[in-house]
């Protein structure tokens, strides 16, 4: 029934938005199904240094507009939000020279999966694969290399360690959707708080032998993040895994 709920929920949105001006998701504006000015906070890619873990491309910070557009994709069924999302992933990457590869989503609770109509990362990694699909057919890839068990619990309002435990005990590998032996991998996630999702995730990759040679994030939450941003057009050095085979 909640899955039934849901689905109803955003066929009713998406009904909504054919026949009535979508808002921008950023401020509100009427008729702006995302203005230029919205748009304009997610093209600045930066690199965050986080110990233990590999270079993480995060497109904005987790507040103001970029904070609304991401909860209108995520929560409140604005799915066409999806395909200019999956442009900005893709400009990350780009600007910091990530060669086409197998994209890891950062899966979802599927309980909160059922009630959004669906995964919002996996959906997303998808719109990046058909994006890229048009200049360089065939890459990259979306490998759904990792679940949550039922039993896992919502993240918001956990501190670092609980949400460590959380991950620790309920985050687990799908053999089956591993990337291919050779491939440069990607993690992708929406938010990064205190980077426990980003750490159990590389760990469990890293062990069944894939690696992960970047994370992208869409917002950063952490307040001391932007302090160590990195810019684009600084000195450090690109990423560069090993392409796909």
């Amino acid at each position: 029934m909640p899955q039934a709920v849901g689905t109803a929920q955003h066929a009713l949105l998406a009904l909504a938005d054919l026949l009535l001006p979508a808002p921008c998701p950023g401020c509100g504006a009427d008729g702006e199904r995302w203005c230029a000015a919205c748009r304009d906070r997610w093209r600045r890619p930066a690199l965050l240094d986080l110990p233990g873990l590999p270079p993480v491309i995060a497109l904005a910070p987790y507040g103001g507009s970029a904070r609304e557009a991401l909860l209108a994709y995520k929560e409140r069924g604005r799915r066409e939000l999806a395909r200019p999302l999956a442009e900005h992933v893709a400009g990350g990457l780009r600007a910091h020279d990530v060669p086409p590869a197998a994209l890891v989503p950062a899966p979802s609770r599927p309980a909160a999966a059922r009630a959004r109509g669906g995964d919002h990362v996996l959906r997303l990694a998808r719109a990046v694969v058909r994006g890229a699909a048009r200049s360089e057919p065939g890459v990259p890839c979306v490998a759904r290399a990792l679940a949550l068990g039922r039993r896992a619990v919502d993240a918001v309002g956990l501190d670092a360690a609980a949400r460590a435990e959380n991950l620790a005990r309920h985050l687990r590998l799908r053999p089956r959707g591993l990337p291919p032996p050779g491939c440069a991998v990607v993690l992708l996630d929406d938010v990064l708080t205190t980077g426990a999702t980003a750490r159990a995730a590389t760990r469990l990759l890293a062990a069944a032998g894939r690696p992960v040679d970047a994370i992208v994030v869409l917002t950063v939450a952490d307040p001391r993040a932007p302090r160590s941003l990195v810019r684009v057009g600084t000195d450090r050095p690109p990423v560069s895994p090993g392409r796909c085979p």
